[in-house]
């Protein structure tokens, strides 16, 4: 974030409150986007110039810097040249050294060499200055609404490029945001929360790394459109602005564009599963991400909670074993003896070998070929 910019920001104590934007920003969040497709197919620099003059809505200048951020990252400007600009730069000013020549008639000269007009030569000497690319069409048709999300993501995401640390506390959708925060490679430590519903996410920040701060911050900032699809959460961080050290709280409802809705299922044999259950059983709940179990110093993710509708003490968790590595199952069933678990249904595939030890204490282990036999648990749960 350039210390020559408007702070999308405001320190408040040891607070840090973002400038989101919100609902009154609606109306000069529509003159921007109209004024953006207006300049289409003309240069970066025009639509620049424009910009400095007066809209006639305005929004603050703040809110108005990361709007703009953000219109720059959706619709790159192209760089349109018959004639690559080096190329057309360093034969024109070569010859015009060493050939006395009008300005007209060196440009015409050059250009037939190149199969271009004069013109197009022309429009080339500099189309790879920011300022002289033109702006193309946004990917994705926006309504004001959508685009504030999209800043209010941006901003946030900014936010935690200066973050020492980040803790997450998430009900539902937890399963995705550990295996994400693995796959870009953050340094996290899951634990369950002491109200015992949900999970704890313990984030290192950027500033926390002694390289590669940049790029860590950019996958940490990946974790926050995840957080629309949990059922409650709340972020905390700890970040560094202005030279002292602040805190940066969102919670559920806040206004932030989400990802793309999560996968509901992992395999076609879960989704078979639930479909079969739920008809089979109609006064059941079929809840795709329970909470989390404490197995020691770790967490275990149920595939699936089992909850009767009315009567809310009838409640089992399921796990299906299917096509996993002998490996990867025997730190599952590791895991379920050490959770302790009770109600726990075990669906494990026929071609699965698994010794009596190996099982987790009072578990009901059920075996299936291809399909997970719904009426069978449910003849376990009633």
């Amino acid at each position: 974030m350039s210390v020559d910019a408007p702070r999308s920001y405001r320190l408040l104590g040891g607070v840090v409150v973002p400038r989101l934007l919100v609902e009154a920003d609606y109306p000069w969040l529509r003159v921007l986007l109209d004024e953006r497709e207006r300049f289409v197919g003309r240069a970066q620099r025009e639509f620049d110039a424009r910009l400095r003059d007066p809209l006639p809505v305005e929004g603050s200048s703040s809110k108005k810097h990361v709007a703009l951020r953000i219109l720059a990252q959706l619709g790159r400007s192209e760089r349109r040249s018959p004639v690559p600009p080096r190329h057309a730069r360093r034969r024109l000013f070569e010859e015009a050294a060493l050939t006395p020549e009008s300005r007209s008639s060196l440009l015409a000269r050059i250009a037939g060499s190149f199969s271009v007009t004069p013109a197009d030569l022309e429009d080339s000497l500099f189309a790879d200055l920011p300022g002289e690319r033109v702006l193309a069409d946004l990917p994705v048709s926006l309504s004001p609404a959508e685009f504030a999300l999209r800043a209010n993501l941006g901003l946030v995401q900014g936010l935690l490029g200066r973050a020492t640390g980040v803790t997450l506390e998430v009900e539902g959708n937890a399963r995705v945001l550990v295996q994400h925060a693995k796959l870009r490679g953050l340094l996290c430590t899951v634990s369950r929360p002491a109200s015992g519903v949900g999970a704890v996410l313990d984030l290192s920040g950027p500033l926390a790394l002694f390289r590669h701060t940049a790029l860590y911050g950019r996958a940490l900032g990946s974790l926050v459109p995840h957080l629309a699809w949990c059922q409650r959460f709340r972020l905390r961080a700890r970040c560094l602005l202005e030279d002292r050290l602040a805190d940066l709280q969102l919670a559920t409802g806040d206004p932030i564009f989400p990802s793309a809705e999560p996968r509901r299922f992992d395999s076609r044999l879960e989704e078979r599963f639930a479909q079969d259950f739920r008809r089979l059983a109609p006064d059941w709940d079929v809840l795709r991400e329970p909470e989390p179990i404490p197995a020691g110093a770790r967490l275990v993710f149920p595939d699936f909670a089992l909850q009767h509708r009315v009567e809310r003490s009838r409640r089992w968790l399921v796990e299906l074993v299917g096509f996993w590595t002998p490996e990867y199952l025997r730190r599952k069933l590791a895991l379920y003896r050490e959770a302790r678990v009770a109600n726990l249904i075990l669906c494990i595939a026929e071609d699965r070998a698994c010794a009596a030890d190996e099982l987790p204490a009072g578990a009901v282990i059920l075996r299936f070929r291809r399909r997970v036999d719904a009426a069978a648990v449910r003849r376990v749960v009633t």
